[in-house]
């Protein structure tokens, strides 16, 4: 199975997919997180560029791309074939959100990303603008995609989005947050399992 944790930036996705991969594993899934952008030169580029503002959001767009199909060859596939159930911290709803923001065509950014493997669950991690910029700022200086009007955009494209989405208020404790998201993906395992005849 693979799941897709995503949100704006300071919504708590890495605290979530740390959490989930600690639990699954608990109850003896073997489960694995891969994170995007990955540490592939793609990757880190795309890490320069959110300092920087140098490129068109076309060219941010190809990065992403190419990094993505990177993460699938090496790492998502691999996981995926041998079994594993795969949490991606971060996924292409994110390229379609942030780079839908920046006025890229959003059926365009869907039909590019078709090619790759599609999450039998997604959780969006949903926090207003104003929270998710005050976790962010207590924790670092805000990057180029932090900005409020800009995260407005990709939130509202994020809760526009459809099929096999699950949208979890993250406003509220982490614990309350965690409680939410464990509950909606062991569902969804158990009914992947029983249609299986696994465990």
């Amino acid at each position: 199975m693979l799941i897709a944790v995503e949100g704006i930036d300071g919504s708590g996705k890495t605290t979530i997919v740390r959490f989930l991969v600690e639990e699954l594993k608990k109850r003896g899934y073997d489960v694995v997180a891969f994170k995007e952008p990955t540490d592939s030169e793609y990757g880190k580029k795309i890490r320069q560029i959110l300092k920087e503002r140098k490129i068109s959001p076309e060219e941010e767009l190809k990065l992403f791309i190419k990094d993505r199909e990177f993460n699938v060859r090496n790492n998502i596939l691999p996981a995926l074939k041998s079994g594993k159930v795969v949490i991606m911290d971060r996924y292409y709803y994110s390229t379609i959100a942030y780079q839908g923001a920046l006025g890229l065509d959003i059926g365009k950014i869907k039909t590019l990303n078709e090619q790759f493997p599609k999450p039998d669950l997604v959780i969006i991690l949903d926090v207003s603008p104003e929270t998710a910029l005050k976790r962010i700022k207590a924790k670092r200086k805000p990057d180029r995609f932090e900005d409020l009007e800009y995260l407005r955009k990709v939130r509202n494209i994020f809760l526009s989005l459809k099929n096999n989405i699950v949208v979890i208020d993250a406003e509220r404790d982490i614990e309350e947050v965690k409680r939410d998201v464990l509950k909606v993906v062991l569902e969804h395992l158990e009914k992947s399992f029983k249609r299986s005849g696994g465990m």
